[in-house]
């Protein structure tokens, strides 16, 4: 019997690490992003570095107790459910295994995530003792509703005049563009971080040292919002304010999905947050009958 260092074993593990190249092409011809193709591949990758030795990749009891970790949240789980599922799927179609394992996992219950904007308060504070750079960052996140990946994205040239003020072509998930309106405190920030960059700077948000001729990361813009807001907000809870205010002001769910960049309204309508205006008054006229 082998044991679980065989070179059987650590074959099999080379060849699923071998299938990510290809399975990479793949998605790439189905007009996947890049910074979504390396997030699948990272995943997989992760799984199979995290097997113990002489378990079977493709088993199904693998892949269920690699779903099951606690530490990880709803949001993130269903992540790397779709990554699995993704790739177990084109080892089928493709042949490369005879049956899909997930074909036989349960079905993945989705919670309701309740929404938790951010407070003006948190955010005038953050902004307060912020650079340039951040307060940039903080603006199109609260501001314009901008997720991290779409305010590292941003080229100087992203940033147009239109009839009214200023616009900003953001370049969001799935190659989706969408074209966002700027509010003068929003344009003001991004114009003071422009000010501030060398001539010839491409990128609003420009790396630093070896990798200058690219943007920021993502998770990078996130750790800087996140430390320069007060308590546990983060960089998303601002986004879950710019749904609220907006929706707020206009109580139109499609304008505000629109300048989300959601594909559907119900993910929308998990953003924003309860009007505590209308919803403290109400409870105040609720009197108890004597």
């Amino acid at each position: 019997m082998n044991s679980p260092l065989t070179p059987s074993w650590c074959a099999i593990v080379a060849t699923m690490h071998s299938t990510l190249p290809p399975w990479s092409e793949w998605l790439r011809a189905a007009n996947r992003s890049e910074g979504t193709i390396r997030l699948r591949v990272y995943h997989v990758t992760r799984y199979l570095n995290s097997l113990p030795p002489g378990t079977d990749p493709l088993a199904l009891d693998s892949l269920a107790q690699h779903l099951a970790n606690t530490a990880w949240s709803a949001t993130y789980r269903r992540s790397i459910r779709t990554s699995l599922r993704l790739w177990t799927t084109w080892l089928h179609r493709t042949g490369k295994i005879s049956s899909d394992p997930f074909i036989n996992l349960p079905t993945s219950i989705s919670p309701h995530a309740l929404p938790r904007p951010c407070p003006d308060a948190a955010v005038r504070s953050a902004l307060t003792r912020s650079t340039t750079r951040v307060q940039a960052m903080i603006q199109l996140a609260a501001g314009a509703g901008l997720r991290r990946a779409e305010i590292a994205r941003i080229h100087r040239d992203d940033i147009t005049p239109d009839l009214l003020g200023h616009s900003l072509l953001v370049h969001g998930k799935g190659r989706r563009e969408r074209c966002v309106p700027l509010s003068e405190p929003v344009y003001d920030a991004l114009a003071r971080q422009l000010h501030d960059l060398p001539p010839g700077t491409l990128w609003l948000f420009p790396s630093i040292g070896r990798h200058a001729d690219t943007h920021l990361q993502p998770i990078r813009i996130g750790e800087l919002v996140n430390d320069a807001l007060p308590g546990t907000w983060t960089t998303h809870s601002l986004r879950h304010r710019f749904a609220t205010a907006a929706y707020r002001d206009s109580r139109d769910l499609l304008l505000v999905q629109n300048l989300l960049g959601h594909s559907k309204p119900e993910t929308t309508a998990m953003y924003i947050g309860l009007d505590t205006s209308s919803s403290h008054g109400l409870v105040r006229n609720i009197q108890i009958a004597a």
